[in-house]
């Protein structure tokens, strides 16, 4: 069924095609048509009138814009032709088109038919709308190339003028190029615009720089925006940036380079030109802000303000470092620290309005604190040199020791020196004392302006550089011992060799007590500082909740410790700005760095209060207790030495006692001998021992018993050591049996239950140090006597006996060692060695043992005969002068005869002298043989015959002589070696 007038979507439809818009698209509206009726191709005959007319519109447009593509562009008549002849099958398509509708009988495959000559000739028709934009792009690159290449052929009038259609042009240019881009010549109008692109540049730089240096930028900003534009047009807009930030700071930079005397300066005055520094710093970032507002405008702001602050301080970088570094000192480096912290937190306030991410935190703070950043990375060395010259300053002076005394000098001047002597050690010992307070000070000063500078991040930096400064503070106080140890020599004084002097072992206790001080005080700080550093690292680390435990510490990575950012806003607090700028220098160390760093915080958490209740201990600062300790040590022996040494040298002439070798006499016959007593050199070294006690008790009374004890601990072990070894290496002793001889007066600390130590104790552990060396350098004098004879081992052993007592009354009860040698010389040498095979078969024992080398060595001294070395050597002494006697009689009676022939030989040749000489070569007469006694047996049978004349006889004995005087020599050689065999082994 046909209806006479056409639905509405087709009136519609003719209604749009009838329409005079010029953006009419006639491929949509034809979809749209058979869209609505694909299956009745008769219902579109209506619509075929409009489409003809829209099309005959497309023609005479499409002749329009040939015409005027050949008016302007010749090059392109090849394509339009080519378009026409495309546009030919076109038209007869839209005819069939025309007629099907029109025929009203349609194929199921009509539409798809339809639908693609409509889709060619929308694509034909787009194709022409780009040829014709094409053209006209191709007119626009034409004139601005001769507009731009005119305005550049003067560039100073350029530049004076500020065109305003420079940029514009250049702009076209480009958009120009991207459309003509596919078409013919491409490469050259690139290359075109390359030229006149870099023409541009050089002929905007003059002017640009002239405007950045102008004394007052706001009345340049124009100029600079006009740069700007043109510049941006070529792609060269940060040019105009780069020259404003490099240019305006050059007055700030005339500032830094004209003070020239910051070097010389002290950390406060260089604080104070810093601050004045940073002040017209920060006055020219906001004078400049409003120049930059009105060229970048607001939305580069901050990045332009920001690049203006690193050219400003960057070029400075260098000079800022050599500055701090000249003179370096912890002060001189916070003095600067503190002035650019103060600047960082005055630019706070214009950057956070500008821009509030972590970022731009992050580059603020790396400009600002660039020249520190050197000194983060090499803290441990710059603290150390600084510290260690500090306490450098603080050791005494060394002592000067005392010029030997003549013999023949008077008492009244040995009274005078002596209290001055003694004085002066007092004093350097008072002197260290008083250093112990102001060298921890700078100890404590030292982790606090690290914290300060670090915020806590260069802290395990700052205790090695403690425990070294502390360890050259040490060696120089040690470096003072050899002139101390001078002070009142026996031997150098004129003093007895065997009494000690009293009044310098007082000194030497003064001085352990400035050791026990100096340690006492460490462990002290030790604690305070610890405790601390833990909040300080909380804080660091941005722990509000408190210190978590090592557990949850250990799974956090050390990204996470040293990597959070922190924003401007959150930065207004110092100290957080503080440790967001040491977490960005961290974050740029190496891993082994940020691992020490991790480690070090787990380990301060994780130590515990006290490694030891009974003396005091450093559990952060344990390298500088360390170096305290070696210095220490060198104290204790000083006071040891004052009463071992004067004991020692009474045991030097223990081995060469005649008494060893004493025989009963003959001539008392079967007398009763009586008991024996103890010698002088034994009774003097137990006056020794027991005054020490009385010397002791009224210091162990006094109020610096404590800092002794500290002082004294480890005594035993570091005095008598060498002492012990000398033994040790006497007797071959392995290290158990060693270490059994060296507790043998020792008492452990099991047996101590009192938490402190007490003056008991403190005399105990002396009284039992200067025992313990006594009695190694007696069994060590003991083992080197050469021969002992019963008499001698029995007075041995009332020696020994007498010294057990002083030992049980000086603390030393449990005496074993000496108490068996001395039962052992009570028996005979066969029962000796055989106790000591005894002791030696109990190899699990190493005390036994050490006894069955002792006995063993005595033992070998009881058996060897006695005299048989004098005897020897007085045999020898009486064969070799009977040799020497008996050759050197022997020569002059070969001298005699051959005087006497030569006589009678120049004799016999005056009558001869004119007869022929035939017997001329006859032998002479031998001269008789001496006649062998039982002395010479074993001597040389026969000497040689005498000489002619006398000279020959001379060089004939000669060498007899020599060889008399080399027998001489080598016998006095092996007298000598044989008396070294025969004597005590050393």
């Amino acid at each position: 069924m046909s209806s006479t007038s056409p639905p509405p979507t087709d009136a519609a439809l003719l209604a749009s095609a009838a329409s005079a818009d010029a953006s009419f698209d006639a491929y949509a509206w034809a979809e749209e048509a058979l869209s609505s009726r694909p299956d009745d191709a008769a219902a579109l005959s209506a619509l075929l009138p409009p489409l003809a007319r829209r099309s005959q519109a497309l023609a005479r447009s499409l002749h329009a814009s040939l015409a005027q593509l050949a008016l302007s562009a010749p090059q392109l008549q090849t394509r339009v032709a080519a378009l026409q002849q495309a546009t030919t099958p076109l038209g007869r398509r839209l005819d069939s088109v025309c007629a099907h509708a029109a025929g009203g009988g349609a194929s199921g495959s009509a539409p798809r038919g339809d639908l693609s000559q409509l889709a060619t000739l929308h694509a034909a028709k787009q194709r022409l709308q780009g040829c014709a934009q094409a053209l006209v792009e191709a007119a626009k690159w034409g004139r601005n190339v001769r507009a731009v290449a005119a305005l550049l052929e003067d560039p100073a009038r350029l530049a004076a003028r500020a065109d305003a259609t420079l940029a514009p042009r250049v702009r076209e240019m480009r958009a120009s190029l991207e459309v003509l881009r596919e078409l013919p010549g491409a490469w050259d109008r690139e290359q075109t615009l390359l030229r006149l692109s870099a023409q541009v540049e050089a002929a905007v730089r003059p002017k640009l720089a002239a405007c950045a240096r102008a004394d007052d930028a706001a009345d340049a900003a124009a100029a600079l925006r006009w740069c700007l534009d043109v510049l941006g047009s070529v792609g060269r807009a940060a040019l105009v940036r780069d020259e404003f930030c490099r240019v305006r700071p050059a007055a700030v930079h005339r500032l830094w380079f004209a003070h020239g005397g910051a070097e010389a300066e002290a950390a406060e005055a260089l604080g104070r030109w810093l601050d004045g520094f940073y002040a017209r710093v920060l006055q020219l970032l906001q004078r400049e802000t409003r120049v930059a507002r009105d060229v970048f405008g607001a939305e580069p702001l901050a990045a332009v303000l920001l690049q203006l602050l690193r050219d400003t301080l960057a070029p400075l970088a260098a000079s800022f470092r050599d500055r701090l570094a000249a003179g370096f000192s912890l002060q001189r480096l916070l003095s600067g620290f503190r002035a650019a912290r103060s600047f960082a937190g005055q630019l706070l306030p214009l950057f956070r309005a500008l821009e509030s991410d972590a970022a731009a935190a992050d580059q603020l703070l790396r400009v600002v604190f660039e020249p520190f950043r050197g000194f983060f990375a090499d803290y441990n060395r710059f603290a150390s040199d600084a510290l260690t010259d500090a306490l450098l300053r603080l050791v005494p002076p060394a002592l000067e020791a005392p010029r030997p005394r003549e013999a023949g000098a008077e008492e009244e001047e040995e009274e005078e020196d002596a209290p001055t002597e003694d004085g002066a050690l007092q004093s350097f010992a008072q002197r260290v004392e008083d250093a112990a307070a102001a060298a921890w000070t700078l100890l404590d000063e030292s982790l606090q302006q690290c914290h300060e500078f670090s915020g806590g991040a260069a802290f395990p930096e700052a205790v090695e550089a403690v425990g070294a400064a502390v360890q050259q503070f040490a060696l120089a106080l040690s470096a003072a011992l050899p002139a101390v140890r001078h002070l009142r020599e026996p031997a150098a004084l004129g003093g007895s060799a065997g009494a000690p002097d009293w009044r310098r072992f007082h000194a030497a206790l003064a001085l352990l007590t400035a050791c026990g001080a100096l340690e006492s005080d460490l462990c002290a700080l030790d604690g305070r500082v610890r405790v601390r550093m833990q909040q300080q690292l909380a804080q660091f680390l941005g722990e509000t909740g408190g210190p978590a435990s090592p557990r949850s510490r250990r799974k956090k990575s050390v990204a996470d410790a040293v990597g959070a950012g922190a924003t401007l806003a959150e930065l207004a607090d110092p100290s957080k700005l503080v440790a967001a700028v040491a977490r960005s220098w961290l974050h740029d160390e190496p891993p082994a760095r940020q691992t020490q760093f991790h480690q070090f915080e787990l380990e301060l958490l994780a130590a515990p209060s006290s490694a030891d209740a009974r003396y005091p201990t450093a559990l952060l600062l344990d390298e500088a207790q360390r170096a305290l300790r070696s210095w220490t040590k060198e104290a204790q022996l000083l006071t040891y030495d004052a009463v071992f040494l004067p004991i020692a040298r009474v045991l030097e002439t223990l081995p060469s006692n005649e008494s060893w070798r004493k025989v009963p006499d003959a001539t008392l016959g079967d007398l009763p001998t009586f008991s024996l007593l103890p010698q002088d050199y034994i009774t003097l070294v137990a006056d020794l021992l027991l005054s020490l006690l009385p010397q002791l008790e009224p210091f162990a009374q006094s109020g610096s018993l404590q800092r002794a004890v500290v002082a004294s601990r480890g005594a035993h072990e570091s005095c008598v050591a060498s002492e012990w070894a000398r033994l040790a290496q006497l007797l071959h002793l392995t290290p158990p049996e060693l270490a059994a001889c060296q507790r043998l007066l020792l008492s452990s600390e099991a047996q101590r239950t009192e938490p402190t130590p007490t003056a008991t104790e403190f005399v105990d552990l002396w009284t039992a140090t200067v025992a313990s060396g006594t009695l190694a350098a007696l069994l060590r004098a003991v083992c080197s006597i050469p021969t002992l004879s019963e008499l001698g081992a029995r007075q041995l052993s009332a020696d020994l006996a007498y010294f057990h007592n002083v030992l049980s009354a000086v603390g030393g009860e449990g005496n074993w060692l000496v108490d068996d040698l001395r039962r052992a010389l009570d028996a005979d040498p066969q029962a000796q060695a055989q106790h000591a095979d005894e002791l030696r078969a109990e190899r699990d024992s190493p005390e036994k043992q050490a006894l069955a080398k002792i006995n063993a060595c005595v033992a070998a001294t009881r058996q060897r005969p006695l005299w048989t070395l004098g005897q020897a050597l007085a045999r020898l002494r009486r064969v070799h002068m009977a040799s020497i006697y008996f050759y050197y009689n022997e020569l002059l009676r070969q001298s005699e005869a051959a005087a006497a022939q030569g006589q009678r030989s120049s004799a016999a040749a005056d009558d001869r002298a004119k007869e022929p000489q035939q017997d001329d070569n006859a032998a002479e007469p031998a001269p008789a043989e001496p006649a062998k006694t039982g002395e010479n047996q074993d001597e040389e049978p026969s000497l040689p015959p005498p000489p002619t004349d006398s000279e020959a006889q001379l060089a004939a004995l000669q060498p007899r002589m020599n060889r008399l005087a080399y027998l001489q020599t080598a016998v006095a050689s092996n007298l000598d070696a044989l008396a070294r065999a025969l004597g005590p082994k050393e």
